[in-house]
């Protein structure tokens, strides 16, 4: 069995459909291609830089990539094949869509075994008939209509398409699992790696031991309240605010708040050093369709190191209560914030354990595992109702 999976860029902070496909490479041959977009491309310096360092990247590595970047969730393990495409995103003409397929099917290789297409990009609906396949999982971690970024029209129509194509549907939400025909969906939630945030780690040089210390990490995005970030910091000035990670909105409100402080996105190995030495780590998210339906991968990674959680209410982080607390006003978050000051060190020491129990069969392996039972169900009957 093979896999060909269209996901995000390999080695960018890894996503669900990274960790799940690691934990499978040492099994099963993988060829990852790159990001084939969600949205056309607009005439602005930053779609322009991203046009030209795919162009790039195409041109310079037109073969097999093999890749050790620190930020990939297994540093040492990468896909046998990384393809980057050279395909217009989104394309909508015909004669577009067709140079595309023509562009990539020059790229893949011949099927060797039976092949399964992994696709996290409904964008990927479009080349399903070049890819020779004998299943395909459409695997949903993302509400695509609600999400930034993305041509929500177009998108939700390739959604429609990849829907009938697919064999199997994995959503991670069950928010997301009930968009899907039920007789071809499962839930797939996240997962996480449980001997890297559990591992005892060095306290990182860019975050202050003196005070006490909240943290968040991921995409400093819309879906952040900046609004309640803000009254938080000025309401407990001897407490530092770390958030890590790319900015992709307007943080003015924050920026100017002393004890907020912005750090850079961090390899992924590096991440448990920062929560097993922050006070408490923090899900500070709006109320939106998207936050409804979407279930976090930080947050078991969060429990994983032993951190306690303060978090918005929305349905993704009720089964881990109560060692995630939930806040539904800036008072509650005050208390919450509080309360984990005061831990002693035998407390947080019990915190970490209980986490642990919690979370003692969310492996990334046994999600692995879990798809591999399904496929081969899935393939082993369509052997049988097939006629001989």
């Amino acid at each position: 069995m093979e896999f060909l999976v269209f996901g995000e860029d390999w080695g960018r902070h890894p996503s669900s459909s990274q960790h799940i496909l690691t934990a499978l490479m040492d099994r099963y041959d993988v060829t990852w291609i790159n990001s084939i977009g969600l949205r056309q491309p607009k005439l602005s310096w930053r779609d322009i830089n991203r046009v030209r360092e795919k162009l790039y990247a195409t041109l310079s590595h037109r073969s097999q990539v093999k890749t050790g970047n620190t930020k990939e969730c297994n540093p040492n393990q990468a896909p046998a094949t990384i393809i980057k495409p050279l395909v217009w995103p989104v394309a909508q003409a015909p004669l577009i869509k067709k140079i595309n397929n023509a562009l990539l099917n020059m790229q893949l290789y011949h099927k060797q075994k039976r092949r399964i297409i992994w696709a996290a990009l409904p964008t990927a609906v479009d080349y399903l008939d070049i890819c020779d396949s004998d299943l395909v999982i459409y695997y949903c971690g993302d509400d695509f209509s609600s999400l930034a970024d993305v041509d929500h029209h177009y998108v939700t129509e390739m959604e429609k398409q990849l829907i009938h194509r697919a064999d199997i549907i994995l959503a991670c939400s069950p928010a997301l699992q009930d968009k899907f025909p039920a007789c071809k969906t499962w839930l797939l939630p996240h997962g996480v790696a449980l001997s890297q945030f559990a591992k005892p780690a060095s306290c990182p040089a860019d975050i202050s031991t003196t005070q006490p210390s909240i943290g968040f990490y991921g995409s400093i995005n819309n879906w952040l309240d900046q609004k309640l970030l803000a009254h938080l910091a000025n309401a407990r000035p001897g407490i530092n605010f770390y958030l890590i990670g790319p900015v992709n909105t307007d943080i003015t409100a924050l920026s100017h708040i002393p004890n907020i402080h912005f750090l850079p996105a961090k390899p992924h190995h590096q991440l448990a050093g920062y929560l097993q030495h922050w006070t408490a780590a923090i899900l500070p998210f709006i109320d939106n369709d998207q936050i409804r339906a979407c279930n976090p991968l930080k947050l078991r990674e969060y429990l994983a190191a032993g951190c306690p959680v303060i978090s918005a209410d929305f349905p993704a982080v009720h089964p881990y209560q109560p060692l995630v607390t939930t806040a539904t006003s800036p008072n509650d978050w005050l208390r919450a914030i509080d309360s984990h000051c005061q831990f002693s060190r035998s407390e947080r020491q019990a915190y970490a354990k209980q986490a642990s129990v919690r979370i003692a069969h969310e492996s990334w392996e046994n999600r692995a595992n879990a798809v591999i039972e399904l496929i081969n169900s899935k393939l082993m009957s369509e052997k049988t109702d097939s006629p001989s």
